[in-house]
């Protein structure tokens, strides 16, 4: 075996490996990506590219298999330049490996196994990024004059974002439920809090003077495991109460009462649920302004 040959087979090699790294970054979903790094990479200012801009690093395995490919081909055609034949023997061989070898196995294998595949070549792909990043900006240079303009782009996050959910569907990334169930918590982000608040007369609260054994009762016999608690009057909420704290103190006493957002009909429901999620609370009261 000559040294082209040598050479040509790490080409196939290095594109297999850039190629399954590229295509497991793709088909690991962001909840584990979100996981891996922060087990394996936390406190480091690598964890935040890798949550910010996983594309970077598929963008990166992408533009250095093409450099590979380039250079295999210059190979080839310099080390067969005295006959037309034997190049073209040579780049057939070399063209159904890169196809077979560095596409189709690699993808394959990288689908299937995608969170090891992610962390076992997230090396190479970082190292990728490195070489290949004069490539890259290079062709973010050049494609700048053909961008579309800010008033061409006035498609919604939400709509770029369910176009991705529809291609990985098709990828066989994500099942068709998990899609739905995204799409549906988008779309419910995009409504305002009065949209989706349940109406005064169908509220179930409990007033604060109830016994402990009718607090267990009302609870119980509800269908709701979050129950706002009011004082007087529905207009004025004093706090909820889960239903996992009645199990707790088993109707012996009172549970204690948990804090509760409020909110105007006109607040978003993405600005809501975020301060849920920062509070840690459980239920919303809307309030008229």
């Amino acid at each position: 075996m000559t040294s082209t040959d040598l050479l040509l087979a790490l080409s196939v090699l290095s594109v297999a490996a850039l190629t399954a790294g590229g295509m497991a970054m793709r088909s690991v979903s962001r909840i584990w990506l979100r996981h891996w790094v922060e087990q394996q990479l936390r406190g480091s200012r690598a964890a935040l590219a890798y949550l910010e801009r996983p594309h970077r690093l598929i963008i990166a395995a992408s533009a250095t298999v093409a450099l590979i490919l380039v250079l295999s081909g210059e190979l080839l055609a310099s080390d067969h330049a005295q006959s037309l034949k034997d190049m073209a023997i040579a780049m057939a061989i070399f063209a159904a490996a890169v196809i077979v070898l560095g596409q189709l196995l690699p993808r394959a294998v990288a689908r299937r196994f995608a969170p090891q595949v992610a962390s076992f070549l997230s090396p190479l792909l970082e190292a990728a990024a490195v070489i290949a990043a004069p490539v890259v900006t290079a062709g973010r240079l050049a494609s700048r004059p053909f961008e579309r303009r800010p008033a061409a782009q006035r498609h919604t996050e939400r709509d770029t974002i369910q176009d991705l959910l529809r291609e990985g569907e098709l990828e066989g990334v994500g099942e068709r439920q998990e899609m739905e169930i995204i799409t549906g918590v988008m779309e419910f982000g995009d409504k305002v809090v009065g949209d989706v608040a349940i109406p005064r007369e169908e509220i179930f609260a409990i007033p604060r003077e109830a016994s402990a054994r009718e607090i267990a009762e009302e609870v119980a016999t509800s269908s709701f495991s979050r129950v706002p608690v009011y004082e007087g009057s529905l207009d004025r909420i004093v706090g909820m109460i889960h239903a996992f704290d009645v199990l707790k103190v088993r109707g012996e006493r009172t549970p204690e009462l948990r804090p509760v957002a409020t909110a105007l009909p006109t607040t978003p429901c993405s600005d809501l649920l975020f301060r849920m999620l920062r509070t840690r609370t459980h239920l919303a009261i809307v309030q008229d302004a």
